[in-house]
């Protein structure tokens, strides 16, 4: 369940993307200093394949949203008509029984045992 939840909020992408800016810090750092690394790493100007492929992943991934201009059309008489529950006159059925159905009597008294 948490891992439905992080996908539908798209914690999958931040993490995605923490571990290209890890891979690109380390990288830079080799070729240079840590702060022209770290400067590299976040300016945008120096994205790696896997920031490019976040991105274009991100860009497919996103739904179109209600455009505020559009109407919506709702029929409210007949939602309310379906959400009144019809009413059925119902009456318990009466069972009749008398006490003796449920323990009848011996009709003759057991035998004894010699």
């Amino acid at each position: 369940m948490v891992l439905s939840l992080c996908a539908a909020i798209g914690l999958h992408w931040a993490a995605l993307q923490s571990i290209a800016w890890v891979g690109m810090l380390c990288s830079y750092a080799r070729a240079g200093s840590i702060t022209s690394a770290v400067e590299k790493t976040f300016d945008g100007r120096h994205p790696c394949p896997l920031c490019n492929a976040i991105a274009k992943g991100q860009e497919g991934g996103k739904k179109p949203e209600l455009q505020l201009g559009s109407k919506i059309d709702m029929d409210h008489a007949r939602q309310a008509e379906l959400l009144i529950p019809p009413v059925f006159d119902f009456s318990w059925p009466v069972l009749k029984a008398n006490g003796t159905a449920f323990a009848p009597e011996p009709s003759v008294p057991p035998p004894r045992a010699a």
